[in-house]
């Protein structure tokens, strides 16, 4: 068994602390409600988004003049699922989202989800896209974020239309 000196030691905790700076300093902001806080779910209560055929919903807020909420995940982003379970079921945001914007879903990693990520120059999962109706973009989030920041930012896009 190979025994450990004080050089390697301070390797270790180095290279760990380094990690773990690296791992800080990447430009997320991470927000984690506490276990015990029960945000506001009401079964059945989530935004509902549109998976499929890009340019047609497009078109479609073009015609009815409504702003354009766009999430891009991917099937292996541990905060997209989090933004699945705990945001986006959130009962205030979804009634909100549901009523002002048209919410596309779009799988970066998929079909046409791969133009389009390359096209909104999407770098990071999840990243939130807010369009106006016209299809330029207002806002984006990058990263995990709150239910009341999202909230906050949908309201910002639709004060400025």
């Amino acid at each position: 068994m190979r025994q450990s000196t004080p050089v390697s030691i301070f390797l270790q905790a180095a290279t760990a602390f380094l990690l773990l700076a690296s791992a800080c300093s990447c430009g997320y902001s991470i927000a984690v409600s506490s276990p015990w806080r029960k945000d506001v779910q009401t079964p059945g209560s989530e935004i509902r988004f549109f998976k499929t055929d890009f340019s047609s919903r497009i078109d479609s807020a073009r015609n009815a003049g409504l702003p354009v909420f766009i999430d891009f995940y991917t099937d292996w982003c541990g905060p997209c699922r989090v933004l699945d379970r705990d945001v986006f079921k959130d009962g205030q945001v979804a009634s909100y989202f549901n009523g002002a914007f048209l919410n596309l879903k779009i799988n970066a990693e998929k079909g046409e989800g791969v133009a389009l990520a390359r096209q909104f120059d999407v770098g990071a999962y999840p990243t939130l896209v807010f369009l106006d109706a016209k299809g330029s973009e207002k806002k984006r989030i990058v990263g995990l974020t709150t239910a009341s920041k999202l909230k906050k930012t949908g309201r910002q896009v639709n004060e400025s239309r």
